[in-house]
C-alpha cells in the first residue's frame, strides 16, 4: 500500500510555479518554482524552514502566502512538532497480537516502521564521523549503519578508477581516493560495518574516507568542482516497477531527512561496472530533479570534489521501505 500511495504521490505532484512579477525588476529572495512539493504539503514545509517562511513573509510575490497561517503544521518528525499537528497518524482498526499488546502501541510502531516517525529515526541517529576543524573544512555525517549521510566538500578520486562486471564493487574506491579535510573519528567509522552489502548501506563506499591535509575545494586539487547540491544513489533493478519504486520511495524519505525538496539538484548513480542502466521509469526522475541522472563513470580519470552532497537511503535496507518490509497489518490509513 505504502507503494502504491508513493507511486500516486510521485507521478502526480504538483510544481509550485512563483506568479509572474508585474515589476520585472523585483527579484524574489528564492527559486520559488524549483520546490517539489503539492500545493498542501507547503505549510509543513514553511514550518520545517523558519527562514523560507520569513523571507516569504517579507516578500509580496512569494507564492506560498496563503500557506503561511497555517505554519503550525508539521509532518511528525520535528522536535517541536505537536501531535495534534501532525501530518497525520497511522490508524490501526484491530491489534496484531504477534506485534503489538494494543491499538495504541500498533499505531506507534508502525509510524516508526513506515511512516514519519521513520524520518524521526533516522534523525536521531545521525552522528558526525568526520568534524570540520575550520570555516570551509569537509565534514560527514551519517546515520546508523551508514545508510544515510551527509557530506561536505566532498573529494572523489577516479583517475585509476577499477571499473569492471560489478555495479557495486566493494573496493573500489582505496584510502585516499575518497575524504575531506576535517577530523575523522576512524573507529566510529569502522563500527558502521555491520550492515555492509550493496543495496543495505554505503559502508563499502566510505569505509576508505580519508582525513585529507588539503581542502578538496581548491582548484589545484579537483579537475572539477561541483557546485550544485548531489545525491548519490545506488539503484534497484530499473526493469522491474516493485524493485525500482524502491529507489523512489527512499529518496523521497532522504529529501525529509535532508529537509531538501528542490528539484535543482544532480542525482548521481553509483555504478562501478561498464554497464548502462536500463530503465523503464525515468520520467520519475523529474518528479525529483530538473537534470539528467549522472553515471559515475561520467568521472572517470578525474579528481572531482563536491560542495554539498547527501548519500540517499537504499532499497534494500535491512527493515528499511521496499516491497517486502515485515510491518504491523490490520492498518488501515498510513498518512506517509
Amino acid at each position: 500500500m505504502l507503494l502504491l500511495v508513493a507511486l500516486v504521490m510521485v507521478c502526480t505532484y504538483t510544481v509550485v510555479a512563483a506568479e509572474e512579477a508585474e515589476n520585472t525588476s523585483h527579484k524574489p529572495p528564492l527559486h520559488y518554482s524549483s520546490l517539489a512539493l503539492p500545493q498542501h504539503h507547503i505549510p509543513y514545509f514553511l514550518h520545517n524552514n523558519k527562514r523560507v517562511a520569513r523571507l516569504c513573509r517579507e516578500d509580496p510575490l512569494c507564492p506560498f502566502k496563503d500557506a503561511l497561517p497555517d505554519v503550525s503544521s508539521c509532518w511528525g518528525y520535528e522536535k517541536n512538532c505537536a501531535p495534534e499537528n501532525r501530518f497525520g497518524y497511522p490508524v490501526c482498526t484491530k491489534i496484531d497480537s504477534g506485534w503489538a499488546s494494543s491499538v495504541e502501541a500498533a499505531q506507534e510502531l508502525f509510524w516508526k516502521q513506515a511512516d514519519f516517525g521513520y524520518v524521526m529515526e533516522r534523525l536521531s541517529e545521525m552522528k558526525t564521523l568526520c568534524k570540520a576543524t575550520n570555516p570551509g573544512d569537509s565534514s560527514l555525517k551519517c546515520s546508523s549503519h551508514t545508510r544515510f549521510c551527509r557530506a561536505t566538500n566532498l573529494y572523489l578520486d577516479l583517475r585509476n578508477p577499477r571499473r569492471g562486471h560489478e555495479r557495486y564493487k566493494e573496493d573500489f574506491l582505496q584510502e585516499g581516493e575518497i575524504g575531506g579535510r576535517c577530523s575523522l573519528n576512524s573507529r566510529a567509522l569502522a563500527a558502521e560495518g555491520e550492515h555492509k552489502s550493496p543495496l543495505q548501506s554505503w559502508y563499502a563506499e566510505l569505509q576508505a574516507y580519508t582525513e585529507l591535509d588539503f581542502n578538496p575545494t581548491d582548484e589545484e586539487h579537483c579537475d572539477i568542482i561541483i557546485e550544485k547540491p548531489t545525491v548519490f544513489m545506488k539503484l534497484d533493478a530499473g526493469v522491474n516497477m516493485y524493485h525500482h519504486f524502491c529507489d523512489f520511495v527512499n529518496l523521497y524519505i532522504s529529501q525529509h531527512i535532508n529537509n531538501s525538496f528542490s528539484r535543482n539538484i544532480n542525482i548521481l548513480m553509483w555504478d562501478t561496472s561498464f554497464s548502462g542502466y536500463g530503465d523503464l521509469f525515468s520520467e520519475t526522475w523529474k518528479a525529483f530533479s530538473d537534470y539528467d541522472i549522472i553515471h559515475l563513470k561520467t568521472f572517470d580519470t578525474k579528481r572531482v570534489c563536491f560542495k554539498d552532497s547527501v548519500f540517499s537511503l537504499l532499497p534494500r535496507m535491512r527493515y528499511g521501505l521496499f516491497y517486502n518490509t515485515p510491518l504491523v497489518r490490520i492498518l488501515s490509513v498510513s498518512p506517509m
